[in-house]
Parts: C-alpha cells; sequence; structure tokens
C-alpha cells in the first residue's frame, strides 16, 4: 500500500525534473567557433525540380544560421549535371525563383556549368540572369576549394 501511494508521486517528480523537461536548443557553435567568415562552394546536382528547392532552403538557412551565430558566410552554388536544365526561367517554378533570388541578395554567387548544358542540350539562352554560365563547373570547385572553401555536396 505504502509503495502505491508512492508511485503517483515519484512520476510527478520526474515529469518535473528540469532535466526531463528542458529541450537543447540546437545550435552549431562547437564547429563555427572561433570563425568570423566561413567559405564554401556547394556543388549541386540535383535532377528534380523539388530537390533543387529543398536545397536551395538548405542553402537558405545555412546561410542565416552562420549570419546568427556571428559568422559571415562566403558562398558559391555551382550547378552540373543533367538538372542544369531546370536553371531556364521556363523550368524554375517561383518558390525556387525566390530563393535564388534571395540568396544572390545576400550575396550568395551561382554559377552553371556550359559543359553540362552542351552535353545535356540546354539553352545557355535560357538561364535566369542570377546564374553565370562558366565553362566548366568543376573547374570552378577546384579553384574555390584550392581557395579554401569547403565542398559541400547536394545531390
Amino acid at each position: 500500500m505504502f509503495t502505491r501511494s508512492l508511485l503517483p508521486l515519484l512520476l510527478l517528480l520526474l515529469l518535473c525534473s528540469p532535466a526531463l523537461s528542458a529541450v537543447q536548443k540546437p545550435d552549431d557553435h562547437e564547429a563555427l567557433a572561433g570563425l568570423k567568415t566561413a567559405r564554401v562552394v556547394f556543388d549541386v546536382r540535383v535532377a528534380d525540380l523539388d530537390k533543387l528547392t529543398f536545397n536551395l532552403k538548405l542553402v537558405h538557412a545555412t546561410f542565416d544560421g552562420m549570419v546568427a551565430q556571428g559568422v559571415q558566410p562566403r558562398m558559391v552554388v555551382a550547378f552540373r549535371g543533367p538538372g542544369i536544365g531546370l536553371l531556364s526561367a521556363d523550368e524554375l517554378d517561383d518558390e525556387a525563383l525566390d530563393l535564388i533570388r534571395s540568396l544572390k541578395k545576400k550575396g550568395v554567387r551561382f554559377q552553371a556549368c556550359a559543359y553540362a548544358m552542351r552535353a545535356f542540350k540546354a539553352d545557355p539562352a535560357g538561364l535566369v540572369s542570377e546564374i553565370k554560365l562558366v565553362a566548366n563547373v568543376l573547374n570552378s570547385v577546384i579553384g574555390y576549394q584550392n581557395k579554401g572553401y569547403a565542398l559541400v555536396v547536394l545531390n
């Protein structure tokens, strides 16, 4: 009988315990500690508009997360592969185009691979103006990595 009356009290104490009720607020402080700036080149090779939009949202959240933690991002988004044709005004939906424009205003640079455009028969004339056409994005990725940019592959 004594055990039965203590059980509800023990449950109440456990539920009210700060250790159980406190939810840790996520941050990236440990990884970003000591950084004033962070350089990253995103190697984007998606062939689906929904995946492209998801990845653009991820880049946006990454940018904003760094800024919120006191780190100034220097970002390049390099597009290549079969999804290169998605980067035209005819293919991009409003959400993806708005994300590109918003990121561009924040200083994110966008590049599209002319080699991939030829290989996948995409028209460079249709490329949205926010994205710069470069001869070969692999050269860009190599160059940026040699300048200290971290490589992040988004598929």
